[in-house]
């Protein structure tokens, strides 16, 4: 697995698309699976900062559960111009530093982080990068960019 910093250095251009729509949007989709293998979509507002991606995940969700259980996930951001589309899957990990916490929470788009938002960082196996060439014209079709970790 890697970190986002390591993404970043070895595919720039796809961490650079993943990057701006995370900016975009602030929201994207979550998909995590249910201790039953039943898949599950949740939205959530993920952060990159020192070089890693983090999530706040409240202590009752159900994405939470799933996390603690087996920590696989997929992240897909909102559709970008064009529809373009960010896709990234992994595992995450819980991380219960206090300053850490209090980092990542000063690069939230809000505030009320509390003892019942618990911190996740999200490395990374794969991720997927597609943008449409003739968008909306005959001829359309998708350019996917890949990248898998090579560990």
């Amino acid at each position: 697995m890697a970190t986002w910093g390591e993404f970043e250095r070895q595919a720039p251009d796809i961490a650079a698309a993943g990057r701006r729509l995370f900016a975009k949007h602030e929201i994207a989709f979550l998909g995590t699976v249910s201790a039953e293998g039943s898949p599950r979509i949740h939205p959530f507002v993920p952060a990159l900062t020192e070089g890693r991606l983090w999530a706040f995940v409240m202590d009752r969700s159900p994405k939470r559960r799933d996390l603690d259980r087996s920590g696989q996930y997929a992240i897909h951001a909102m559709p970008g111009r064009e529809d373009e589309e960010f896709f990234i899957a992994g595992r995450a990990e819980y991380h219960a530093d206090e300053g850490l916490r209090a980092r990542v929470g000063e690069v939230m788009p809000y505030s009320d982080i509390d003892v019942h938002h618990l911190l996740y960082e999200f490395d990374i196996d794969r991720a997927l990068w597609t943008i449409w060439q003739n968008f909306q014209q005959p001829g359309m079709k998708p350019v996917h960019r890949k990248w898998r970790d090579a560990r």
